[in-house]
């Protein structure tokens, strides 16, 4: 009897380490969704054409003005992450 009720309760156990890991995999998949969209954003749409630069097959540069500030910007091409950014103040 003994045997049967830890054998019953390791089942159960292992039932809700399964249905954890179900509920972790949907909300993994649901965060990769929404960090997927927000990563397809525009940096700056205002951007001039002129001000963008290519600089290799993986990033390009591009120049805005901000409040007396020459902001460039290296980007990545498939993430369109900023990958470094230079400020120069006018005076």
């Amino acid at each position: 009897m003994l045997k049967k009720n830890f054998l019953i309760s390791l089942v159960i156990f292992q039932g809700l380490l399964i249905i954890a890991g179900i509920i972790a995999i949907i909300f993994g998949v649901f965060y990769k969704m929404s960090n997927d969209k927000n990563s397809k954003k525009i940096i700056n749409k205002n951007i001039d054409l002129n001000d963008v630069f290519l600089i290799n097959e993986n990033q390009y540069q591009q120049k805005y003005i901000l409040d007396n500030k020459v902001v460039f910007q290296i980007i990545d091409i498939k993430t369109n992450k900023v990958l470094k950014e230079i400020v120069i103040e006018k005076n």
